[in-house]
């Protein structure tokens, strides 16, 4: 598979700024839009749109394919189960010599995956091959065309990721809306055995294919590269990178540098190559417009991500205004004080999100925020006490 343009094609459609799925695909960002049939119409929920993006890409450019076409569960809705899903038929798709029906592949892809095809134990490959392996958290290994699954029952698809370290994705929804978010504490930690987190998908090739005159190949078999194989296959996002790796999920520990970060610190220390500041206000900002979107006209399943991810922000917060307040110096903000700085960051997001979510958005974050003291983020930002001895300490840009 060509993953750099792979990863240019999902840059591009996320940039144009494009809402729907098929708007998405009916726009300029789409290089190939015009040999697709006028009746055809791209319609995708958040794990649909990860697959059919690649398959699209892959039919289009004349590249082998496959995935995961049935899985087995222990549970009754295998989006949620408990235990790792399994791989048990796989579905390769390959020009026979009468060419590949791209819209046939993607309309059959579309009924035949999931949410619970992500949901994986990563060190398994029986019965089949799984789609995706588990990379290190690194620079090259996160890139556009990386897949971020929530294990809430939710996916997202890397476009960028920036000098100081903010991985970026878009997802779809169910109503097929494409929107445009930072990881963050917003996508809870996972244990290995659910397989949520980062997701690239696994290398293949294609053996024993015909070359033909035109550059295409015909017939041949897909093989799948071995996690073993892959120079960038690690456990890290699951059992941490500590000498005592062996935890798993929000037991896991990580460093970089030789200071002790959470996941989501070291996601950013290590993509920005330990060039970025831990900056609350930018944090604030990212995070509520993140926990916004997901509030907007999102079904009531969506409860336990927003709650966990308001947790999280008020955990990481108040970790970060004790690290200000004991002079850590990588705490950098704009603003007179750290105070005012939040308080006008956390009304400005407040605003922004009754203006997107019309009448219906007034309060929208402030009902996750107040249901218990351990979430309420703009009591946190009240109870700030500048200490007299800052009045020398100036704050830094971001």
């Amino acid at each position: 598979m060509d993953e750099a343009g792979f990863g240019r094609f999902v840059r591009a459609i996320a940039e144009s700024g494009c809402t729907t799925t098929a708007s998405c695909m009916q726009s300029a960002a789409n290089p190939y839009r015009n040999g697709d049939p006028s009746s055809f119409v791209f319609h995708a929920d958040c794990a649909k749109w990860v697959y059919m993006l690649r398959a699209y890409y892959a039919s289009k450019n004349g590249l082998p394919f496959s995935y995961v076409s049935r899985i087995s569960s222990a549970a009754s809705d295998p989006r949620f189960n408990t235990t790792s899903n399994e791989a048990i038929e796989r579905r390769d798709i390959v020009d026979t010599g009468t060419a590949i029906d791209a819209v046939s592949v993607l309309r059959r892809l579309h009924d035949e995956v999931s949410s619970a095809t992500y949901r994986m134990d990563p060190a398994n490959s029986f019965p089949q091959q799984q789609d995706f392996y588990s990379p290190k958290i690194a620079p090259g290994s996160i890139h556009a065309g990386t897949a971020i699954y929530d294990i809430n029952g939710h996916v997202m698809l890397v476009y960028d990721v920036t000098a100081d370290g903010s991985i970026l994705y878009m997802d779809a929804s169910p109503d097929q809306s494409v929107s445009r978010g930072v990881y963050g504490p917003q996508v809870p930690q996972s244990r290995a055995a659910l397989g949520g987190g980062f997701k690239n998908f696994r290398p293949l090739k294609l053996e024993g294919a015909l070359l033909q005159a035109d550059g295409t190949y015909i017939g041949g078999h897909i093989v799948l590269a071995a996690n073993e194989a892959i120079a960038d296959y690690s456990l890290e996002q699951y059992r941490g990178n500590t000498p005592d790796a062996s935890a798993d999920g929000s037991h896991a520990r990580y460093s970089y540098n030789n200071a002790s970060l959470n996941l989501y610190q070291y996601a950013r220390a290590s993509m920005s190559r330990g060039g970025y500041a831990y900056n609350p206000v930018y944090e604030l900002q990212v995070s509520m417009n993140a926990l916004c979107q997901d509030a907007i006209g999102r079904p009531r399943a969506y409860d336990a991500r927003i709650e966990a991810g308001v947790a999280s922000l008020y955990s990481d917060l108040s970790q970060t205004i004790s690290a200000w307040k004991g002079r850590d110096l990588r705490v950098v903000y704009n603003g007179l004080t750290l105070k005012d700085a939040l308080m006008d960051a956390y009304a400005a997001q407040n605003r922004a999100c009754i203006e997107s979510a019309g009448k219906s958005g007034a309060g929208l974050l402030d009902r996750y925020m107040r249901r218990s003291p351990q979430t309420d983020v703009r009591r946190l930002i009240a109870d700030i006490v500048e200490p007299e001895s800052f009045a020398e300490m100036k704050p830094v840009g971001r």
